[in-house]
């Protein structure tokens, strides 16, 4: 990829994986919501998932590019970010709540992204990062959210998905 299109493009596809993940999570807390088919919610977090991951990976593309733009120094702190835990317990949240939660972390991870393509159409690439390692941040609090509605699910449903039709 060019340089004056990869980060760009990796927003957007960034903000589309963001955008069917929390629809994904949307629906599997409804499925929590109605109690009616807990696996089908449990396999619309492993959809989710999988957007995720790859929202993920294309943030982190398109931070990897903000290093390469001329007259972009990047401070110690966005070449290095800590990778810190989610500052939430999700003890106290049921399925459906577990799954809201990562929806709206989904949503704030699209936001980011749109504002870090208007940052870096104006050149302000360290800004446009800032708000790129933002999304990140949302994506990986989505996930942990995720990880602990399928713990949720584990520990309340019978393992074996068909067991809770009987």
């Amino acid at each position: 990829m060019t340089s004056d299109n990869g980060a760009g493009d990796h927003h957007e596809s960034a903000a589309r994986h963001h955008e069917r993940a929390a629809h994904f999570h949307r629906e599997a807390s409804r499925q929590y919501r109605i109690g009616t088919d807990y696996a089908h919610a449990a396999h619309l977090a492993l959809t989710a998932r999988a957007h995720a991951l790859r929202a993920l990976e294309d943030g982190q593309a398109a931070s990897a590019r903000y290093t390469e733009q001329e007259f972009a120094p990047l401070p110690f702190y966005l070449k290095n970010p800590a990778d810190h835990p989610p500052a939430c317990s999700a003890a106290d949240l049921d399925g459906s709540a577990l799954h809201t939660v990562a929806a709206e972390h989904h949503d704030a991870a699209v936001l980011h992204h749109a504002l870090a393509k208007t940052h870096r159409g104006a050149a302000h690439y360290i800004r446009a990062n800032t708000e790129t390692r933002k999304a990140l941040d949302h994506g990986k609090h989505a996930i942990f959210h995720d990880d602990a509605a399928a713990m949720y699910y584990m520990e309340r449903r019978s393992f074996h998905p068909a067991a809770e039709r009987a």
